[in-house]
C-alpha cells in the first residue's frame, strides 16, 4: 500500500478501533491505526446501513414518562417499516425519519449538510422498492470530505440495501 499523505491518514471510528480484527498478535500494526479516504467512506457506508436496517424501539419505550430515551442507544436504528406500499407511503415522513436517525447516531456525517431524497417513479409505482440518494460532508481534517450514496429499501420487508458511492 503506498504512503499516505498526511491530509489522507484520517483516524478510524471507535468501533473499527475496538475491533480486533487479529486476536492472536499482541500488538497492532500502524496500518491499522489510520484509514485511507476510501476506506473512512466505505466504514460510513457500512455504519449507515446497519443504523437503517436495525429498527428502534421506540413502540415499546414510554417516551412520555422518560424523554431521555428518544434521544439514547436504545432508540438507535428507524421505525418498522416492514409491508407499506409506495402509494401509500409518505415520503415527507420518511425522509424525516430518516434524517433524524442519520443526524442522531452518525455524527461523522456533517448535520447541516445531509441532504436525502426519495425518488418516487411514477412508472414503477407497482415495484416494492423505493430509490433513495444521501449526500452530506463527512468530518475530516484538514477539511470536510463530500459523501455521495444511492440506496434503495425494499417496501416487503423494510431492508436497505446501498447500490453505490461516488467519490467527490
Amino acid at each position: 500500500m503506498p504512503e499516505l499523505s498526511p491530509q489522507e491518514r484520517l483516524q478510524p471510528s471507535l468501533l473499527d478501533r475496538l475491533t480486533d480484527d487479529a486476536p492472536e498478535q499482541s500488538t497492532e500494526p500502524g496500518e491499522k491505526r489510520i484509514m485511507s479516504v476510501r476506506a473512512l467512506k466505505s466504514s460510513v457506508q457500512r455504519d449507515l446501513s446497519w443504523l437503517l436496517n436495525t429498527r428502534n424501539l421506540m413502540p415499546q419505550l414510554a417516551p412520555g414518562r422518560y424523554p431521555e430515551i428518544a434521544s439514547s442507544v436504545l432508540n438507535y436504528g428507524i421505525s418498522e417499516l416492514t409491508g407499506i406500499s409506495s402509494t401509500s407511503l409518505r415520503r415527507e415522513k420518511l425522509e424525516h425519519e430518516l434524517l433524524k436517525a442519520i443526524r442522531q447516531f452518525e455524527p461523522r456525517l456533517l448535520a447541516n449538510t445531509i441532504r436525502l431524497s426519495v425518488r418516487l417513479n411514477p412508472e414503477q409505482a407497482n415495484v416494492n422498492a423505493l430509490a433513495f440518494e444521501l449526500s452530506a460532508d463527512m468530518w475530516a481534517q484538514p477539511m470536510p470530505l463530500q459523501l455521495y450514496l444511492e440506496t434503495e429499501m425494499d417496501l416487503e420487508n423494510g431492508a436497505f440495501s446501498f447500490k453505490g458511492q461516488r467519490m467527490a
